[in-house]
């Protein structure tokens, strides 16, 4: 008879998420940040224009780059390594505590990092339309 082994490793969550951002860094950048002359890495506002706000800017001293939010349609789940505890059911003096894994952040959107060149990082972007401002114009007309 053949037999068949298995394992689980118990998954759990954490109530309180911790808050996290991750950071899509361009290969220079990258580069720059392992190299042996690290640069200051600041965050700036650039200027805005006819009421919009300012875009988030990352500067490394002689780059600018702009951080835009980008949603992802699959969480990236943080976990970190834990291990079972004794239920009621079980004798604390016997028990054995099996590994397992628990989230502690769930992270849905990311941050991405785009090269601005001087003149680009000096004037406002231009706006982008949004597919929520394109579907609220396309129903202005239908009401």
């Amino acid at each position: 008879m053949p037999s068949q082994y298995s394992v689980d490793i118990p998954f759990t969550t954490n109530l309180n998420q911790q808050n996290f951002k991750l950071v899509e860094l361009p290969s220079e950048l990258l580069a720059l940040l392992e190299s042996d002359d690290k640069p200051t890495l600041t965050v700036t506002s650039s200027p805005s224009s006819s009421g919009a706000p300012g875009n988030a800017l990352l500067n490394t001293g002689t780059k600018s780059y702009q951080m835009r939010q980008k949603n992802t349609s699959n969480p990236i789940m943080l976990l970190k390594p834990s291990s079972t505890g004794p239920t009621e059911t079980d004798d604390p003096a016997t028990f054995i505590p099996e590994s397992s894994v628990c989230t502690i952040a769930k992270i849905e959107d990311t941050i991405e990092l785009i090269l601005q060149d001087l003149e680009t990082a000096e004037r406002a972007p231009p706006k982008i339309n949004k597919w929520h401002e394109k579907f609220a114009k396309g129903r202005a007309g239908t009401k």
